[in-house]
């Protein structure tokens, strides 16, 4: 072989190498944007419930929310001074110590902080009409921590009333990614209380029982607050998406626990 010929042979295998590089570049470079893609869904569902896994009946990632929502920042402080006087979507409590947090539903309201100062003992919040799925996450320096024991007070024709503890949360501030936890169950409860009693032998004659029901929507609630028992953790945000209850899971927005199976409200009549 001339040596001319050599080197036009060297030229062509070296320009085709360099088509083929480009185009396998090209065909990863495809999909990696489609990875980034599915990573940008499951980032913008970053209040993925990660305090279990998902049922095998339902739907893959069926229990994370996204979309429009009410931040609610739960700030552990060591003094009233940094309070501040300023607005917005806040409230103080101890930085070391508990605080009652008391919380409503107005019907005609809207989300609203009322009293934004736990460090003197209470706080309040109320809730905008509707039903919700809330998830929490401890943030700030790792190593803090908080337990939240959710009461209710309900009129009880048998007792008066009752104050009954609804359900509890442990969140705590780790290293790492901060972990997000579905509080449904502080929310949506289980309650039996008696409607009716008999005059002459005192004894209840008849019940209403609740089941994972919507604690503003049970008639005889007289109050519902969060007894926040803080260790430490700088900031619990809390955030309430808007739901549907819908217990065939179907409704895109439907109400779910964290597991992702849909919450199925019920309401019973029990005689004695």
């Amino acid at each position: 072989m001339e040596k001319g010929t050599g080197t036009a042979v060297v030229i062509i295998l070296a320009t085709v190498a360099i088509v083929a590089i480009f185009s396998i570049a090209a065909l990863l470079g495809s999909g990696f944007m489609t990875k980034n893609s599915v990573s940008a869904t499951g980032a913008a569902a970053s209040w993925q419930d990660t305090s279990s896994a998902a049922s095998p009946k339902v739907p893959a990632k069926a229990w994370q929310v996204n979309g429009n929502h009410y931040n609610l920042n739960i700030i552990g402080a060591k003094n009233v001074g940094e309070i501040g006087d300023s607005s917005g979507h806040t409230l103080f409590v101890p930085l070391t110590g508990k605080a009652k947090i008391m919380m409503t539903q107005n019907p005609l309201g809207e989300f609203l902080v009322t009293d934004r100062n736990g460090l003197d003992g209470s706080a309040s919040f109320n809730i905008a009409p509707g039903k919700y799925n809330i998830y929490a996450r401890g943030l700030g320096k790792p190593g803090g921590s908080s337990k939240i024991d959710a009461y209710g007070e309900f009129t009880d024709a048998l007792d008066g009333s009752q104050i009954i503890l609804l359900g509890y949360v442990n969140i705590a501030r780790t290293k790492g990614t901060p972990q997000t936890v579905n509080i449904n169950q502080l929310f949506y409860v289980d309650v039996t209380l008696c409607i009716e009693v008999d005059a002459e032998t005192a004894t209840c004659t008849k019940s209403v029982q609740y089941t994972d029901y919507w604690v503003f929507d049970i008639e005889e609630l007289l109050g519902y607050w969060w007894e926040y028992d803080n260790q430490g953790l700088k900031l619990l945000q809390v955030r309430f998406y808007p739901c549907t209850l819908d217990a065939t899971g179907t409704a895109a927005d439907y109400c779910r626990w964290g597991d992702g199976t849909p919450i199925d409200s019920q309401k019973a009549i029990i005689k004695a």
